[in-house]
C-alpha cells in the first residue's frame, strides 16, 4: 500500500515555516537560544535573562482553604488587578512568516513601471501589436500572444494603434505592474469589470495565435478552417480549466489552470504540434476527423445513432443513450459547417449548417465526448462519466448500477464467442485495484484518487473494445506507457494522426494513378 500523501494544510504549514525559518532575524534568534543550551543557561526570549538577570524569587501562592466561603470585598477595598507581565520585546518583534500571493516587490514594481514609462514615452504616437508583445515579454514577463487581446481591448475602432494614455489608464486601473503574472493575463483576457474568462474572450487571443505562429502558416490558404481550429482549442481550454462546467473560467480556475503556461510553450516552439495543451493542430486535426467522419449528413450534428459507430461500435447502447440523455454535459446548440483541412493543406468537403438541437449531438459536445473517451485519467473525464453512470444522482456507484451497465457488455462477449467474465470477478478485481473507502460502492472521490486505474472500471463497463485490449494487454508496453510522459489522450492523438496520414497518402496516390491511367488511354 502506498504510503498516505500529506494533507494540503500540512505542506502549506511546512512551506511557511521553511520561509520563515529562512529569515536573518530567526536564524539569529536560534543560535542564540543554542548558545544558552550549550552554555548551561536558561534559555529565555527576554533581554533581561539573556543578559544574566533572574527573575525576583517569588513565594507560592498558599492554596485556598476548602470549604471556607469567601468573605465580602467592602467597596473601599476593590480586589487588585492582576499583574501583568510586560511583553516580550521578541515577540513583539517576530518577523512575518506568513506571505499571501503578492506581485513583486515594491523595489521590482518600481523599476517595472519606470521600464513601461519610458516605453510609452518613446512610442509618443501610439504602441502597434509588434511594441505590445514586446512590452508583454520583456516588462510584464507575459506571452506575446496576449497583445492581441490587449489590442482588441484597447485601441479605437479602425486605428492600428493603441494610444500611451488608454494603455496607461487600463494599466493604473488595473495596477498591471503590482499584480502577479497570472492576474495581468486574467485581466487582460476578460471583459471589463466581469469577474470571469468566457469563450468569446480567447477568439481575438485565436486569431492572433492563428495570424502570427510560423506552424500555422498553412491554414492563411484556407481560413473557412482557421475557426474549426480557434473553436476547437478554445473547448479544449474550457474543458481542462472550466472546472464548474458552466462556461465562465473564474480567477480562482485561471489561476490554478494551465492556460498561461500553454501560451508561454506557444511562443518557445516554432512547431505547433509540440505544445500538446490545447494548440497542437495535430490534434484538432484528430478530432474533426473523427466528427466529420461520424457526421455523414455533414448537417454538423451527431445523432444518436451516429454516435454509436464510433471507434467501430465500441461504446454499448445504453451508454450512449446517457449521453444523450444529457446526464454528462447538457448538449450545446450551434450552427457551424466545414469540414478539415488535410495534415498539410487542402480540405474536405464542406457540410451545411443546420440550426437541429435537443436530441443531437454539436462539435463542442462532441470535444467534450471525445476528450473525456480517450483519456479517463483527468478530472473532468472522471465528471463525465461518473455522472453518466450514477443512475439516480446520488455521488455513488452501487453494484446494482454497475451491473446495469455491464449486462450489455457480457450479452456482446457471448455474441462475438468471447470470453465472458462474471460480474461478481469484475467487481472483486474493481474492489482490489481502486480500494473504495466504502466496500458498498464507488464515490468520485476513490476513483480519482485511483485515477490511473479508474479508468479501466468504466472501460469494463461500457467499452468493449478496451475492456478487451485490457484483458489482453502487454506488462512490458504498459510500463513503457507509464515512462514515456504522455497521457493517454496524447497517445491516441499521435497514433490516429499518423493513420489519417496514412490514409490521406494512399487516396493521393490512387487518385494520381488515377488520372495517369486516364492519360494514358488518351
Amino acid at each position: 500500500m502506498a504510503s498516505p500523501q500529506p494533507s494540503c494544510s500540512k505542506a502549506k504549514l511546512d512551506s511557511l515555516f521553511l520561509q520563515w525559518f529562512s529569515l536573518a532575524s530567526t536564524q539569529q534568534l536560534v543560535l542564540e537560544l543554542l548558545d544558552d543550551v550549550k552554555h548551561g543557561r536558561r534559555a529565555a526570549l527576554t533581554p533581561a535573562a539573556r543578559k544574566g538577570h533572574s527573575p525576583s524569587n517569588q513565594p507560592p501562592l498558599s492554596p485556598r482553604k476548602a470549604g471556607v466561603p469567601q468573605s465580602p470585598v467592602s467597596p473601599s477595598c476593590k480586589p487588585a488587578p492582576p499583574l501583568k507581565l510586560p511583553p516580550s520585546p521578541q515577540l513583539l518583534t517576530i518577523p512575518q512568516f506568513y506571505f499571501p500571493q503578492l506581485g513583486p516587490q515594491p523595489e521590482a514594481q518600481r523599476a517595472m513601471e519606470d521600464r513601461l514609462m519610458a516605453l510609452l514615452a518613446a512610442q509618443p504616437a501610439g504602441l502597434v501589436v509588434e511594441d505590445l508583445k514586446r512590452m508583454l515579454q520583456q516588462i510584464l514577463s507575459l506571452p506575446s500572444s496576449l497583445a492581441y487581446p490587449l489590442f482588441h481591448k484597447l485601441a479605437t475602432k479602425g486605428e492600428e494603434r493603441v494610444a500611451p494614455a488608454a494603455l496607461l489608464q487600463w494599466a493604473s486601473a488595473h495596477n498591471l505592474c503590482g499584480v502577479p503574472e497570472a492576474r495581468r493575463a486574467f485581466d487582460i483576457l476578460r471583459q471589463h469589470q466581469a469577474p470571469h474568462v468566457v469563450p468569446e474572450d480567447l477568439r481575438p487571443l485565436l486569431a492572433g495565435v492563428l495570424l502570427s505562429h510560423p506552424g500555422l502558416e498553412f491554414l492563411q490558404e484556407a481560413p473557412e478552417f482557421q475557426e474549426r481550429y480557434a473553436e476547437t482549442v478554445i473547448h479544449r481550454i474550457f474543458y481542462h480549466n472550466n472546472r464548474l462546467g458552466d462556461g465562465r473560467i473564474s480567477w480562482r480556475e485561471f489561476r490554478r489552470g494551465d492556460i498561461l503556461a500553454s501560451l508561454r510553450e506557444v511562443d518557445e516552439q516554432e512547431d505547433i504540434n509540440k505544445v500538446l495543451r490545447h494548440f497542437s493542430y495535430e490534434h484538432f486535426y484528430v478530432i474533426y476527423c473523427k466528427f466529420w467522419d461520424l457526421d455523414t449528413d455533414h448537417d454538423f450534428r451527431i445523432s444518436r445513432d451516429d454516435l454509436l459507430r464510433y471507434g467501430n461500435h465500441s461504446l454499448t447502447y445504453r451508454i450512449v443513450d446517457r449521453i444523450f440523455s444529457q446526464a454528462g454535459r447538457p448538449f450545446h446548440r450551434s450552427t457551424t459547417n466545414g469540414g478539415p483541412p488535410a495534415p498539410g493543406a487542402g480540405a474536405a468537403p464542406p457540410g451545411a449548417a443546420n440550426n437541429n438541437g435537443g436530441g443531437s449531438m454539436s462539435y463542442e459536445d462532441f470535444v467534450y465526448f471525445i476528450l473525456s473517451e480517450e483519456d479517463k485519467t483527468t478530472n473532468a473525464s472522471l465528471d463525465y462519466w461518473f455522472r453518466c453512470c450514477d443512475l439516480d444522482s446520488d455521488g455513488r456507484l452501487t453494484p446494482d448500477e454497475l451491473l446495469y451497465f455491464y449486462e450489455e457488455q457480457l450479452h456482446r462477449m457471448e455474441c462475438l464467442s468471447q470470453e465472458s467474465v462474471s460480474f461478481d470477478d469484475i467487481m472483486a478485481q474493481m474492489q482490489d485495484m481502486i480500494n473504495p473507502s466504502d466496500a458498498r460502492f464507488f464515490t468520485l472521490h476513490d476513483l480519482k484518487r485511483a485515477r490511473a486505474l479508474s479508468g479501466t472500471l468504466f472501460n469494463v463497463l461500457f467499452n468493449l473494445s478496451k475492456f478487451m485490449a485490457y484483458e489482453t494487454r502487454d506488462p512490458f508496453v504498459s510500463r513503457q506507457e507509464r515512462e514515456d510522459g504522455l497521457t493517454d489522450w496524447d497517445r491516441f492523438a499521435r497514433t490516429e494522426y499518423l493513420r489519417l496520414a496514412m490514409e490521406e497518402d494512399a487516396d493521393n496516390d490512387a487518385a494520381s494513378d488515377g488520372a495517369w491511367s486516364r492519360l494514358d488511354a488518351l
